[in-house]
C-alpha cells in the first residue's frame, strides 16, 4: 500500500501544480487587463484635460483629481492656479516635480501622479492627475487575487487528494487481488506439490521395485498433476475474462441454455435431482459462445453439487425490461448473507463446499462466472431464500434488433 500512497501524493502534487499554473495564468491575465484598463482610462482622462483645461474639472469624477501647472519658456516662472492645499506642505514639491517630469509617472509620499504636457504659445500646459485612488485599487485587487490564488490552490490540493483515493481505488483493488491471488494460488499448489514430493520419495526409497509395484504412487502423482493443471487453467480463464476483450457475435442464448441443461440431465438422474427448466425461446445476446456456455455450466454444476438429496434445480430464462435474466435455483440450505457477499471472490469456498469435501474445487468457478458476466456487460447476483434454497441470477444485455434494410 506504500506504492498507492506514493501515487496518491504524486497525483496530488502534479494536479495541484497544474491547477496553480492555470490559475496563475488566468488571474495574471485578469490583473493585467485591469491594470491596462486603468492606465488607458487615466491617460484618456489626461488627454481630455489637456484638450479642455477649463471645463474638465467640472465634469471629471472625484477619482481623477486633476490640476494644471504652467511652465514658461524662460524656465524660471512656474505657476499653478489650482488649490493644492489638500497635499499640505508637499504642494511646492509636487509642482516643481511636474515641471521637471513634464510627461510620465511620479510619486510624492503616498500620492501617485501621472502628468502630460502641451505647448501653448509661450508656455507649457502641464495636466496632472492624481491616480492615488486607482493605485490603491490596484493594490487591493492584487492582494485579493493573491488571496484567491492561495485559497484556490489549497482547495485544488484538497480535492486532488480526496479524489485520488477514488481514482486509485481500482488500482489498489487490483494490487490486493494480485496479492491475494499469489497467496491463495501458492496455498492451493502447496498440497499437490507436497503429495507429489512424498510419492517420489517413496519411489526413490525402493529403487529395486518395478513400475507395477509403484502404481499406487504414480496414480497419486497423476491425480495431483491433473489438479494443478486444472488450477492453472482456471486461473488463465479468469485472467482472460478480466483483461481480454472477447470477440462477440449474436447468439441464441436460449439454445445455449437448453444445451447445457441437456448435458447435466444424466448427472441429475444419477443424483436423483429433479431438473426443471423454463426457457423463453429465441433470446438473443451478444457474446463469445465458449465463455457464455462455460458460465451456464458453472452455474448448473454449482447448483447441482450443493442441492439437497432428491431435491430440485430450477432454470428459468426470460427477457425482463431489455435485459436477459437467467435464474438458477437449487433447493437445500439457503446461503447466508455473509457468504453471498463473498461467494464470487477468488478461492472463496462456503462452509457447504468444505463439508462436501470436494478436492477438485478451488473456489474459482464463480469468480470466472462473475468475470464472464462483467466482460459481456452484465452482472450476476446470489441470495438465499430461507426455507427454499439458493438463487443465482445472471443479467445480460439483450442483443438489439437490426433495423430493416441493414445487414
Amino acid at each position: 500500500m506504500d506504492l498507492i500512497k506514493r501515487q496518491r501524493l504524486k497525483f496530488t502534487v502534479i494536479t495541484t501544480l497544474l491547477g496553480a499554473m492555470l490559475l496563475f495564468v488566468m488571474l495574471g491575465v485578469f490583473f493585467g487587463m485591469t491594470y491596462i484598463s486603468n492606465n488607458v482610462s487615466v491617460k484618456a482622462a489626461l488627454q481630455k484635460a489637456l484638450d479642455n483645461p477649463k471645463s474638465y474639472n467640472d465634469s471629471a469624477s472625484q477619482a481623477l483629481r486633476c490640476f494644471f501647472v504652467y511652465s514658461y519658456e524662460d524656465g524660471n516662472k512656474i505657476s499653478c492656479p489650482s488649490d493644492l492645499s489638500y497635499y499640505g506642505d508637499k504642494q511646492e514639491e509636487i509642482v516643481n516635480t511636474c515641471a521637471e517630469v513634464l510627461k510620465g509617472n511620479f510619486n510624492i509620499g503616498d500620492h501617485y501622479f501621472l502628468c502630460d504636457s502641451k505647448q501653448i504659445d509661450d508656455h507649457l500646459l502641464i495636466a496632472v492627475i492624481d491616480r492615488s485612488e486607482y493605485h490603491s485599487l490596484l493594490i487591493n485587487t492584487a492582494l485579493q487575487i493573491l488571496l484567491l490564488f492561495c485559497l484556490s490552490v489549497a482547495l485544488i490540493a484538497l480535492l486532488a487528494f480526496l479524489s485520488s483515493a477514488r481514482l486509485l481505488h481500482p488500482v489498489a483493488e487490483s494490487f490486493k487481488k494480485q496479492r491475494d491471488l499469489i497467496a491463495n494460488a501458492s496455498h492451493e499448489l502447496k498440497t499437490p506439490l507436497t503429495v507429489i514430493s512424498t510419492n517420489l520419495s517413496v519411489i526413490k526409497s525402493e529403487p529395486t521395485t518395478t513400475v507395477e509395484d509403484n502404481t499406487r504412487w504414480i496414480e497419486s502423482i497423476d491425480t495431483q498433476i491433473e489438479r494443478m493443471q486444472e488450477l492453472i487453467q482456471n486461473m488463465l480463464e479468469l485472467s482472460k475474462m478480466e483483461q481480454t476483450e472477447l470477440p462477440k457475435e449474436e447468439l441464441n442464448f436460449s439454445l445455449l441454455t437448453e444445451g447445457a441443461c441437456l448435458t447435466f440431465e444424466p448427472i441429475c438422474f444419477e443424483k436423483s435431482v429433479n431438473l426443471i427448466t423454463t426457457i423463453q425461446p429465441d433470446v438473443k445476446v451478444y457474446g463469445e459462445k465458449g465463455a457464455l456456455d462455460r458460465l451456464i455450466v458453472i452455474l448448473l454444476d454449482n447448483a447441482i453439487k450443493y442441492c439437497d438429496p432428491e431435491g430440485k434445480v430450477g432454470v428459468k430464462l426470460f427477457v425482463d425490461q431489455k435485459k436477459v435474466r437467467l435464474s438458477v435455483m437449487n433447493t437445500g440450505e439457503a446461503i447466508s448473507k455473509e457468504e453471498a457477499a463473498h461467494v464470487f471472490d477468488r478461492f472463496y469456498r462456503t462452509d457447504g463446499a468444505r463439508q462436501n469435501g470436494d478436492n477438485h474445487s478451488f473456489g474459482l468457478g464463480l469468480s470466472i462466472a462473475a468475470a464472464t458476466a462483467k466482460a459481456h456487460g452484465g452482472s450476476i447476483t446470489c441470495h438465499g431464500v430461507e426455507g427454499k434454497g439458493t438463487v443465482f441470477t445472471l443479467f445480460l444485455p439483450v442483443a438489439k434488433k437490426k433495423k430493416a434494410g441493414k445487414k
